[in-house]
């Protein structure tokens, strides 16, 4: 690397020190909370020791038994006490990443995997960085220092998020640069196991680009299968029905009143679009079906485009911070998953790069779609949000100001499909041209 690239990552790498600094201290401050990654230590733990992660009374035993924080409340009358910890989402796959972990002390394990995720994170915010600086450094450092600033909770808590967006960008990176591709097809592989749905539209996108990329992306399908296949082997050794049981967990962790309820007060860190529909119909099967009638006919054009236009570099980056920005939107998403909108950062450098109103509205929305998924702008937002009142203007300035990712991520998908699908036609355009020379010197 050169002196350059060196002093990028150096302040990257500091970036993220001061955001696991802030992280950390904040933690310390708050108490009745469970870290991210204690969840799925949890887990991982009780599946090392034989009991069933999946089954909510048996993972709660585990839990209180091996040191969990019992609550202070009392449940009302005719209710039980419930802990988060009993509530396992993580798929069978992810539990082999996790078990390692798990086979050290609670502060070893904390302490090596937010190590690692530090480091992940701010390679991938490099690579893409890279990527970038060659049409114009400036934007794109600046948006990657302020979203690694912002990584305070997700680098602290070890969200798992941290390592398997982070994996998800760094293989696809090298996926596309041809840059050591044996690393970046395990890289997807792994963060597919841990988190299907961060990095499961990314890795459609490059079965549709074909060729080469094709290949990569079914042989890390191969290899987060057998991943998978060892996972439920595994698992199904305690837990027989651990698919219903699973998927149980998911449905009560968001029904209503629940931490992951899209109409609840932790709308305002959830990204999906179900949390913003949700706002005027309370009714799961109105809002999801809602919201994957919205996204399906975007994801059908992106598909269609992304089959069909040739192959450039400005073609594969519009496209990937196309499906970047709409694999957040149909289904469940945290402001930790939407880190994938590192993938946005050289598209919006090109775009720049080329002047123009264009230019001028990737910055935005690139911008926009960082800071209204970073953790320092949701904090703020959820101290000075205003409550729900009646009257239209109330009810607008109540839905900006608890809602604003799910607004400026559509408007940002909406901005790059276009982008992307004009890039298409102008393509398309140039072929049609090129024809009637090249029939002429045949002629000839």
């Amino acid at each position: 690397m050169t002196k350059r690239n060196v002093g990028v990552f150096a302040i990257f790498l500091l970036a993220s020190t001061i955001a696991m600094g802030w992280g950390l201290a904040l933690i310390q401050r708050t108490r009745g909370i469970i870290l991210d990654y204690r969840l799925a230590d949890f887990g991982a733990r009780c599946l090392i020791h034989h009991c069933d992660l999946y089954n909510e009374p048996e993972m709660e035993r585990f839990y209180l038994a091996h040191g969990g924080e019992r609550t202070n409340s009392t449940p009302s009358a005719g209710e039980t006490t419930k802990y988060l910890a009993g509530f396992q989402v993580y798929p069978p796959s992810a539990e082999l990443f996790f078990a390692p972990f798990a086979l050290f002390s609670w502060p070893v394990s904390y302490v090596s995997w937010i190590a690692i995720s530090l480091v992940l994170v701010t390679i991938a915010a490099f690579l893409m960085w890279d990527v970038a600086r060659v049409y114009t450094p400036d934007p794109p450092f600046y948006l990657a220092c302020f979203l690694l600033v912002n990584s305070g909770g997700l680098l602290a808590g070890g969200n798992p998020a941290a390592a398997a967006v982070s994996l998800g960008v760094i293989g696809v990176w090298s996926v596309l640069q041809n840059r050591f591709p044996s690393v970046g097809v395990i890289c997807i592989a792994v963060s597919l196991a841990i988190k299907p749905h961060d990095a499961g539209f990314v890795w459609l996108y490059l079965i549709c680009l074909g060729a080469t990329f094709r290949r990569r992306a079914v042989q890390s399908c191969v290899l987060m299968t057998l991943f998978a296949i060892a996972g439920v082997l595994w698992v199904r050794q305690v837990s027989p029905g651990w698919i219903q049981k699973l998927l149980s967990n998911l449905a009560a962790l968001a029904s209503n009143g629940s931490c992951n309820d899209p109409a609840g007060p932790a709308a305002i860190s959830m990204v999906n679009l179900q949390t913003l529909l949700a706002f005027f119909r309370n009714d799961p099967r109105f809002y999801n079906s809602l919201s994957f009638a919205i996204c399906a006919p975007l994801i059908l054009v992106f598909l269609f485009t992304a089959i069909r236009l040739k192959r450039s570099p400005k073609g594969i980056w519009l496209g990937l911070a196309t499906i970047a920005v709409l694999s957040l939107l149909p289904v469940y998403h945290r402001p930790h998953d939407a880190k994938i909108l590192l993938l946005t950062l050289p598209a919006c450098a090109m775009l720049w790069a080329e002047g123009g109103p264009t230019a001028w509205l990737a910055l935005l929305f690139t911008g926009g779609g960082i800071v209204v998924t970073s953790e320092l702008p949701l904090i703020f937002l959820q101290v000075f949000a205003v409550s729900p009142t009646s009257g239209i203007r109330a009810r607008v300035l109540y839905l900006l100001t608890t809602r604003p990712a799910p607004l400026i991520l559509f408007a940002e998908s909406f901005f790059f499909l276009y982008v992307y699908v004009k890039h298409y036609r102008s393509a398309q355009e140039d072929d049609v041209s090129a024809r009637p020379a090249g029939l002429l010197r045949s002629v000839r």
